[in-house]
Parts: C-alpha cells; sequence; structure tokens
C-alpha cells in the first residue's frame, strides 16, 4: 500500500489498512520494544495505542501527509514515545529526571518536529545513488554487520566501511544544503 492508500483508509477506519500495518509493522515494534525492557504483550499493547494515536493524530489534524512522509516513521516514533512513557511511569527508565518530563502537547510537538525531519532526511536518502542507499539500508535498517554486506555487495569489507562513511558524508551534505536554503 502506498502512504496515501493507508493514510486514507485510515482515515475511514478501514479494516484492511489496520490489517495491512499490523502485518508490516508490529514485529518492528515488538523488537524495538523487547529491546528496552519489554516483552511480547508490552509490544502490543504498545502497538495498538500507536494505531490508536496515529489513528487520533490523522482525524484531529495532527498529522498530514506531506510530500515524502512516511506513515510507518511517524507510527514507529508514536510508538517509541509510548514505550518511553510507559517505561517513565513503571521507573525502568531511569536516566530522565522528573525535571525533564515533557506535557503531552511538548511530546506531540517533538513528535511531529521529529516526524518533519525524519521526512526530510528520508527525501535526501533516495537521492543517494543505488549502491548508497542499499549499503545504508542493511547497515542501519536491517542492521546487518560489514562482513555480510560487502559479501552481498561483492566488495571487501574495508570497501564497504569507507564506502558507508562517503554515503553517510553525502547524506549530511545534502541535509546540510537543505538546511542552509530554509
Amino acid at each position: 500500500m502506498t502512504n496515501q492508500e493507508i493514510f486514507e483508509g485510515i482515515a475511514r477506519r478501514d479494516n484492511r489498512t489496520f490489517l495491512y500495518l499490523y502485518k508490516e509493522y508490529q514485529a518492528q515494534i515488538q523488537r524495538m520494544v523487547e529491546k528496552n525492557s519489554g516483552n511480547a504483550e508490552d509490544a502490543l499493547d504498545i502497538f495498538q495505542e500507536g494505531i490508536i494515536a496515529l489513528w487520533t493524530n490523522i482525524q484531529q489534524g495532527k498529522f498530514q501527509l506531506r510530500d515524502n512522509a512516511k506513515i510507518s516513521s511517524y507510527l514507529f516514533a508514536l510508538c517509541k514515545n509510548l514505550w518511553i512513557s510507559k517505561l517513565r511511569k513503571r521507573k525502568d527508565f531511569k536516566s530522565l529526571e522528573e525535571s525533564n518530563e515533557l506535557s503531552d502537547e511538548e511530546d506531540t510537538e517533538m513528535l511531529l518536529a521529529e516526524h518533519e525531519k525524519i521526512s526530510e532526511l528520508e527525501k535526501h536518502f533516495r537521492q543517494l545513488g543505488e549502491a548508497c542507499r542499499k549499503l545504508l539500508s542493511l547497515f542501519y535498517y536491517q542492521k546487518a554487520p560489514l562482513k555480510s554486506i560487502a559479501a552481498q555487495m561483492q566488495i571487501t569489507e574495508k570497501t564497504a566501511k569507507n564506502n558507508k562513511y562517503r554515503c553517510m558524508q553525502s547524506l549530511r551534505s545534502l541535509y546540510q544544503q537543505n538546511a542552509a536554503k530554509s
């Protein structure tokens, strides 16, 4: 499904769209929660809360589909923030001080700003060459080790490391050029 189809499906409460979201993204959210002091039950709760928050934000106009915006990135950010809030309540998230806690409104504003940055970064990511996109996707999204990436791309591990650095520099440059224009 395209982002537009997902957005419209959520807005009209289409069950097929919600099933699609579960099939595509629930496992990612579960991994994130389980890596951060949670279990499968916690992950399912957080995912369901994230879906509800996404639907609510679409209904209230807090989230609108903009150029190159990815609903998956927004949903992941929502779930991440929901999980952090739950950990705070459990007192498992000891690194945050009480004085640094944000109100729900500030959390939402921060989340929307983060979503815009992610969308902008994704736009620049698509401007990279195919080899850079593949390498960075394998390394950062699929968490593949450089040795595995090198084998897949038929290059040496050292070349993969150097190319990853160059690709990141290119991405940073594209992002900074756009920031300077704004």
